[in-house]
């Protein structure tokens, strides 16, 4: 499966190299110029993105030993940079979290059932968030009918695997996992032997639904909040290359290639799918090919300096 993503990630790389050629060099890079000494700006809404995703995080932690709130930021920093980086379906930095929690005197236990919830949260809010997008296409753009469904399918498709994911949390899904295996032949011994810790895990994220539904809802909204945090930067980096936009256009914009960059989760950092996205959105908007590609390069370098930072802190925890 490693194989398959790094041969995906390759020709990904090819296919964004031949796109940004036939927008052409020159043009892009004219576009660039006029962020100038406004660089730094563009790097502030990710940094407060993921400050409220760690409040957001530490309202799934009941525990007394939790860390505190600037080491959540810095948890979850190095925790999405391996999601992001690792050939793992957007799943590789998970684990890290959870063991840097256990390791600070969380169990292991709330350690893995709040990443697990956490993770369910961030997908079922991103298709909210799709979703807002999608409701304000009408007002923005004229889209055939059928590339309008084709995205509405999209998002179904991501909602009803967010729903799923959310409830199969609550009907012990580690012990039925393990049920599902020694039905075919296929459990391992080892697995076997953990059944009994798996089945605690289940336990933990059922209770944390059944006894405290207001800090998981209020853990959504935050999350909702990061996302419209989102479309601040895209209104910021289009502010910047000398084309402003409107608040509804940039949610919409960035709803929809959020989209995008959901159905690269098999390839690191959605190399081609979340750029070729971008482009194509910018198309639709009438924005151009260069100032979409402008527009995904920026990104593309304020994604590069957070992963930077969080690869840093990881390297640093291990």
């Amino acid at each position: 499966m490693r194989k398959i993503n790094l041969v995906l990630l390759g020709l990904a790389f090819i296919l964004l190299i031949w796109m940004l050629h036939q927008v052409g060099w020159p043009t892009i890079w004219q576009h660039l110029l006029k962020v100038g000494w406004w660089w730094p700006v563009v790097l502030l809404p990710y940094g407060l993105v993921n400050w409220i995703e760690a409040i957001s995080w530490n309202l799934l932690l009941l525990s007394p030993q939790r860390p505190s709130l600037p080491r959540l930021f810095w948890l979850r920093l190095g925790g999405e940079a391996l999601n992001t980086l690792t050939p793992t379906a957007g799943l590789g930095g998970e684990p890290f979290k959870a063991a840097r929690l256990a390791k600070a005197g969380v169990s292991w236990q709330e350690a893995t059932a709040s990443v697990v919830i956490h993770k369910g949260i961030t997908v079922m809010s991103l298709a909210l968030y799709i979703f807002l997008g999608l409701a304000l296409v009408p007002f923005l753009l004229a889209l055939s009918t059928s590339l309008v469904w084709m995205l509405v399918a999209g998002a179904m498709l991501l909602t009803l695997g967010a729903v799923i994911f959310v409830i199969l949390q609550g009907r012990d899904p580690c012990v039925q996992g393990i049920r599902l295996l020694e039905k075919f032949g296929l459990c391992p011994r080892r697995l076997k032997e953990k059944e009994q810790d798996l089945s605690s895990l289940d336990a933990q994220m059922a209770a944390f639904y059944r006894e405290h539904p207001g800090r998981g809802l209020l853990s959504l909204a935050l999350f909702l909040l990061a996302w419209m945090t989102h479309a601040v930067e895209v209104y910021l980096i289009f502010w910047l290359l000398g084309h402003p936009v409107s608040p509804g256009l940039a949610v919409c914009l960035d709803a929809l290639a959020m989209l995008f960059t959901a159905m690269g989760f098999f390839i690191p950092v959605s190399l081609g799918v979340q750029d070729g996205g971008n482009i194509l959105l910018a198309l639709g908007f009438n924005l151009g090919a260069t100032l979409g590609a402008a527009f995904s390069i920026i990104r593309r370098l304020r994604e590069a300096f957070w992963m930077s930072l969080g690869l840093i802190f990881a390297a640093q925890e291990r």
